[in-house]
């Protein structure tokens, strides 16, 4: 109980600068673009170029993106065909959404830098590249019902300056070259801001939906894609390496575990809202989602035995 507690005491801030955003986007105008645009095209880039510089890279990290892709992709591949089953519409469409997008950034990332020491940032960040080609094609793919060609979703992946930032800061790293020691503290500072403003990102996404739509086979079908399959095949993973492949460190294994049991991402309710696919329920979702895992993230570090 001591552990569950102080484990939840360290993730329950984070809900704060959500509720933040929540505010400030319902009652103060704060657009969630504003938010976006901030996190995505300067705090993003600088965090994750000074982490993936700073980090001690080893050849099986190269494995980590496609283990992210590979996970984000099977999930929302398998409730896509749950969903076409269950749905005659798009709502098969927003389902594989839902289940299959984790926000394994602007949550998971937090989680991390709370939780693992400051040397696994980086590496947790890498294994993000994954994630980032997920959003941009398969996601992007299914909630637009296929109507765009392979060459735009390519065109959307070069569009990330976070992908940029990274080979860059392989390119350093590999390189060995130092970093000025003057601008360690603003590394810090941006580090600070990506948690501030990623949580009330979330928060700012969620205030956006005009109502609350529950729909409880929907959010079930939601929840045992996120909460359930997720750490399953995560699971299976780190069961895998542990027994046969004995690629990565017992680190690294948290950072899979972790990223398995994050709430659905935010970022599924701008897609919705921008292609009208039921905003309302997406974005019900994902708050009902992120709720529960407030309770659901700490219960199960402690159960598994991870931390």
């Amino acid at each position: 109980m001591d552990v569950f507690l102080t484990l939840l005491s360290s993730i329950a801030p984070l809900y704060g600068l959500i509720a933040l955003g929540w505010v400030a986007g319902r009652f103060y105008g704060v657009e969630r673009e504003s938010l976006a645009g901030l996190a995505i095209y300067v705090i993003v880039p600088f965090v994750s170029f000074y982490y993936v510089a700073t980090l001690e890279f080893k050849p099986a990290y190269a494995a980590l993106p496609f283990v992210a892709f590979i996970l984000y992709t099977s999930v929302t591949l398998l409730f896509l065909k749950i969903g076409r089953r269950v749905y005659p519409d798009k709502r098969a469409n927003l389902l594989a959404m839902c289940a299959g997008a984790s926000n394994t950034g602007y949550f998971g990332l937090p989680l991390v830098i709370l939780l693992l020491p400051p040397v696994w940032t980086g590496v947790y960040i890498f294994m993000l590249l994954g994630g980032l080609f997920y959003e941009a094609t398969i996601l992007y793919y299914i909630a637009n019902r296929s109507h765009f060609s392979p060459k735009e979703s390519m065109l959307r992946v070069l569009r990330f300056p976070t992908l940029y930032a990274v080979f860059l800061g392989l390119a350093v790293n590999f390189m060995r070259l130092p970093l000025p020691a003057a601008l360690d503290p603003y590394w810090a500072y941006f580090k600070g801001a990506y948690i501030v403003i990623g949580m009330m990102l979330v928060g700012g996404s969620l205030s956006k939906a005009p109502k609350l739509v529950i729909v409880p086979r929907f959010i079930a079908l939601v929840f045992a894609g996120q909460f359930i399959l997720w750490p399953l095949l995560a699971f299976m993973i780190v069961l895998f390496d542990r027994s046969v492949t004995q690629a990565f460190e017992p680190e690294i294994h948290k950072m899979l575990m972790l990223m398995a049991i994050v709430p659905p991402a935010a970022n599924v309710t701008a897609y919705a809202a921008k292609l009208n696919l039921n905003p309302e329920k997406a974005a019900t979702t994902v708050l009902l989602g992120t709720i529960l895992a407030l309770v659901y993230i700490p219960a199960f570090l402690v159960l598994s035995g991870l931390f």
